[in-house]
């Protein structure tokens, strides 16, 4: 893994339980977009625009990621690669990816992408078990008191 870095950012948008945050690499100096779960923030009542820190890996991909590629070839292919890169994104098709590839004790999830090269970077974790709610005992429950009308002397 490479070294964190915490960096300013703004927030983009807000997709489900997840914020994309829009922030300058460091390294080379290019806008990227980190997606970041709102389980892992601190304050988790933000709106597009607010300025956040979040931490981004120095290394742009590890030595020993693998790498699946697309090529676009033909007439419009640049707009169309574009409009893909858009879609999977922004648009949706990461949510059916990750849906669909996740499971047997993993997740998959998008830990950034760049719009200039055009790439898209995902995570392969290992899936956090759930953790087990701590049952409180159950107090005893109160026998109810029985109301009864008071008693009236009775007219002579």
């Amino acid at each position: 893994m490479g070294k964190t870095t915490r960096v300013a950012g703004q927030v983009d948008r807000i997709e489900g339980d997840t914020i994309v945050v829009v922030v300058k690499d460091p390294s080379d100096g290019e806008i990227k977009e980190i997606y970041v779960k709102k389980k892992l923030l601190k304050k988790v009542d933000l709106k597009e625009g607010d300025d956040v820190t979040v931490e981004i890996n120095e290394m742009a991909m590890e030595a020993n990621a693998d790498i699946v590629s697309l090529a676009f070839s033909g007439v419009k292919s640049g707009e169309m690669a574009k409009r893909f890169f858009s879609y999977l994104v922004d648009g949706g098709l990461e949510d059916q990816l990750i849906q669909e590839l996740s499971g047997k004790g993993f997740t998959l999830e998008i830990s950034g992408s760049n719009k200039k090269k055009l790439t898209v970077t995902f995570q392969c974790l290992k899936e956090q078990p759930a953790k087990k709610a701590v049952k409180k005992p159950v107090k005893a429950a109160k026998k109810p008191v029985k109301k009864t009308s008071a008693k009236r002397p009775k007219k002579r």
